[in-house]
């Protein structure tokens, strides 16, 4: 793992995403192609990578494409779904151990203009939202802010996609247990009704929606649960939220 180190010695800009699915943060690099007329695209361009990975037909269309994972302190714990969905489409990943050592921002500026010039997208997982922006705006690539985290865009996507996959009933509601007021539930609830799914939200934990056919668990904000009569397996999950990041890299790498 290569280590980039700022001392104090030492694009393609993406407008802010009008959208239940972008993030809120003005501080934040937006790029969530996911708007309310793309979702359902997005989940069926995942669906149809699925299927061709399951037949062995996915090819390799990033294959020449380099991306540089950007890690801060505390890089999410599930950034290797990244490397296994960008290495299968053919990408090359890179790993940079990122350390600011009170660095200015002319440090941060050169190395958005250095990773820009080596690598046609960045995510940046466990970076502060102030220093990704500023990497976006010198890189002139793609930047992305945490593909593999709960709040990020793609983890909604490939939840309402599993939740879609259950085959309730038309008329099941899907009940939200837990706060809706965090931006994550908020953002959630707001695509699901895009979605076309009945929320009922039940931020008191009532006993009696245990019953539901289609119930989101919140109660533990750092992993939700999803549930479908039982716990939906997490396998599942795991696969279709490594085929929406696909989907995703796909949108801009090779479709621009």
């Amino acid at each position: 793992m290569i280590e980039v180190k700022l001392s104090a010695a030492a694009g393609h800009t993406f407008a802010a995403v009008s959208s239940v699915f972008s993030k809120s943060s003005s501080s934040a690099p937006t790029r969530d192609p996911l708007i309310a007329a793309s979702l359902g695209a997005t989940i069926a361009a995942a669906r149809s990578l699925r299927a061709n990975a399951r037949v062995g037909s996915a090819g390799q269309p990033l294959r020449g494409k380099n991306l540089a994972v950007l890690l801060g302190a505390t890089p999410n714990d599930d950034v290797q779904r990244l490397h296994l969905a960008a290495q299968a489409l053919g990408a090359r990943v890179a790993d940079l151990r990122f350390a600011e050592t009170g660095a200015g921002r002319g440090g941060i500026r050169a190395l958005g203009r250095m990773l820009g010039r080596m690598y046609d997208a960045v995510d940046c997982e466990g970076i502060p939202d102030c220093v990704a922006r500023q990497i976006e705006q010198e890189a002139g690539v793609p930047v992305y802010q945490g593909l593999c985290l709960d709040e990020h865009a793609a983890r909604l996507a490939a939840d309402l996609m599993t939740l879609q996959e259950q085959h309730a009933p038309s008329s099941a509601p899907l009940v939200f247990l837990g706060d809706g007021t965090t931006e994550r539930a908020r953002r959630f609830v707001a695509a699901a009704r895009e979605a076309g799914f009945q929320v009922l939200l039940n931020e008191n934990n009532r006993p009696d929606v245990h019953g539901a056919v289609l119930l989101v668990d919140a109660t533990h904000t750092a992993r939700w649960t999803l549930i479908a009569g039982r716990p939906i397996d997490e396998a599942q999950r795991s696969e279709n939220h490594r085929c929406v990041i696909q989907a995703m890299l796909l949108d801009v790498l090779v479709r621009g």
